[in-house]
């Protein structure tokens, strides 16, 4: 039930993101859908939450790596709340490192957990420039 809703959430939010976000949102789409099926088949792949999830912390590092260029070449704000959300989730692979002993329910729910917020920056601050643009262009 939870994949579902997490399915529709993010089907919902791309779609926004991807209409009114322009190439900007285009992009950052594209890169959350590759790293949202690279995680999905890592997980198929190594399904065990008791100790550090190293393939989910590649992925997860590489979206890091790639939400950070991203933010750096844009001239949008918006772009450094995905990586400070992505920031997040990393940290909370490394804390199973630093921590070892831990419940991986936790463990599972820490790492997911920031996709949530990530995707809720991407519809807000697509949402925002969407408004400041209509308000200097204004409708012809």
């Amino acid at each position: 039930m939870i994949a579902i809703i997490f399915w529709l959430f993010a089907l919902l939010s791309g779609g926004f993101v991807w209409l009114h976000g322009k190439s900007e949102g285009r992009r950052a789409i594209l890169l959350f859908l590759a790293a949202t099926l690279l995680t999905a088949a890592v997980q198929v792949l190594h399904t065990r939450w008791q100790q550090t999830h190293w393939p989910l912390m590649a992925v997860d590092t590489a979206y890091l790596v790639a939400a950070y260029v991203f933010a750096l070449r844009s001239d949008r704000y918006w772009p450094l709340w995905i990586a400070a959300f992505q920031l997040l989730t990393v940290a909370s692979h490394f804390a199973t490192i630093i921590a070892p002993n831990y419940l991986p329910k936790i463990y599972t729910a820490i790492a997911t957990f920031w996709v949530v917020p990530l995707l809720l920056s991407m519809v807000a601050g697509v949402y925002l420039d969407h408004r400041a643009l209509k308000r200097l262009v204004p409708p012809q």
